[in-house]
């Protein structure tokens, strides 16, 4: 039986990529999009999940503005644990995890920030 090697060359992109995120009221987190996320908001935001399959994990990265914003997570993402910080350039490391790609789907997520 030979042996095959897996390379970067052929794993897509929603395992290799980040991709920044644009601002907004509302923001849509396409899972096939790209395995890690970028975010500075502007305003209050609301997140949606699109394009999620069981088992798929996730990372945002939201920087803090120092400006009192909020983050908003569907309703099937469960806070395992952790606050959003917005302080000024304050680095937020939230991890999510789909659980169930049914409906809208079930979500865990944390949240963690240097200490």
């Amino acid at each position: 039986m030979a042996t095959t090697k897996i390379t970067s060359s052929v794993i897509s992109d929603e395992f290799q990529t980040a991709h920044s995120l644009t601002a907004g009221a509302t923001v849509d987190l396409d899972f096939n999009s790209a395995q890690v996320f970028t975010l500075v908001p502007n305003q209050n935001t609301t997140f949606t999940f699109s394009d999620f399959s069981i088992g798929m994990v996730k990372i945002l990265r939201i920087n803090g503005t120092g400006a009192s914003k909020t983050l908003t997570f569907p309703t099937g993402a469960i806070l395992l644990g952790g606050a959003y910080d917005d302080t000024s350039n304050v680095k937020n490391f939230i991890q999510i995890v789909c659980t169930n790609d049914t409906g809208n789907g079930e979500f865990f997520y944390t949240i963690s920030k240097p200490s």
